[in-house]
C-alpha cells in the first residue's frame, strides 16, 4: 500500500456531505416547532433552507423566526439547538466513501477518524452513515474538550500513539483547509483535500502552514493517490 500505514479521515463534507445533516436537523427542528404549534413543518423548513442556502450561518433559527413573525426566546433557541444536534440523522455517505474504506481495509491499512464537533452529534452522524465497524480508532475531539479541536495536534498525536504508526507513514484526509491541516502538516504527516463540489469548505482558503500536500475533486482520484 505505497508508504501509507495509517489513513485517518475528517468526517463531514469527508465521507458525507455536510449540507445532507444540515437539512436534516432543518426537518427535526422544524418538526419539533409544529409540535409545539408555533409554525408549520414546511414554512419553517423552507426558510431556514433559504437563510443556510443565502450563506447564513449559526443564527439560522433567530432568522427564519424572525422571518416568521414567530415571537420566541433565548430558551426556545437552546431547545431547537438541542433538538438539531440530537437529532436521529437522514444521511447517505458519498458514493465511492464506503468503497474506499473496504479497499483500505482489504490492504491492512490502519484507518483512523479525526473530527470536531460536538461529540454525541458526530458519533450520531457516523452510525447513520454505517461506517463506523471499518475504523479501528475513533477520535471525536468534542469528547475531550475544545482544546483538543483542529488546528490542535493532541488528536493526531493520540492516533499516533495508538496505532505505533509513525508520522511519515499516516495521512489525513478532510476538506476544510482552513483548519484541518495545520496540526498533520506541522507532525510530518501527509495531507489529502477532498474538494466535493458541493463541500461547504470548496472555497477555503488555508492559512500558512495549512496548505494540503494534495487535492482530489473525486473518491477515484483519492484511490490513485493512496494506493500509488
Amino acid at each position: 500500500m505505497g508508504i501509507f500505514q495509517l489513513v485517518a479521515f475528517d468526517l463531514d463534507d469527508t465521507l458525507y456531505p455536510e449540507r445532507e445533516f444540515v437539512h436534516s436537523g432543518f426537518m427535526a427542528v422544524a418538526q419539533h416547532l409544529d409540535d409545539l404549534g408555533l409554525i408549520d413543518a414546511e414554512s419553517f423548513f423552507n426558510t431556514a433552507a433559504g437563510f443556510f442556502a443565502a450563506g447564513a450561518l449559526g443564527n439560522i433559527f433567530d432568522l427564519a423566526l424572525e422571518r416568521l413573525a414567530v415571537v420566541f426566546s433565548a430558551a426556545l433557541i437552546e431547545e431547537l439547538v438541542r433538538v438539531y444536534r440530537e437529532h436521529p440523522p437522514q444521511i447517505q455517505p458519498f458514493a465511492g466513501s464506503p468503497r474506499l474504506l473496504q479497499l483500505l481495509k482489504a490492504r491492512g491499512v490502519v484507518l483512523a477518524l479525526i473530527s470536531d464537533g460536538p461529540h454525541p452529534t458526530q458519533q450520531n452522524k457516523l452510525r447513520a452513515l454505517g461506517l463506523e465497524a471499518w475504523f479501528d480508532h475513533l477520535m471525536f475531539t468534542g469528547a475531550h474538550g475544545e482544546a483538543w479541536g483542529k488546528p490542535s495536534p493532541r488528536a493526531f498525536q493520540e492516533v499516533m500513539g495508538a496505532s505505533g504508526v509513525p508520522a511519515a507513514a499516516c495521512v489525513y484526509v478532510a476538506d476544510n483547509p482552513g483548519k484541518d491541516f495545520v496540526a498533520p502538516n506541522r507532525l510530518g504527516w501527509h495531507t489529502i483535500r477532498v474538494r466535493e463540489k458541493i463541500g461547504l469548505y470548496r472555497e477555503a482558503s488555508p492559512p500558512p502552514g495549512g496548505e494540503p500536500k494534495a487535492t482530489v475533486n473525486t473518491f477515484e482520484g483519492l484511490w490513485d493517490l493512496l494506493s500509488a
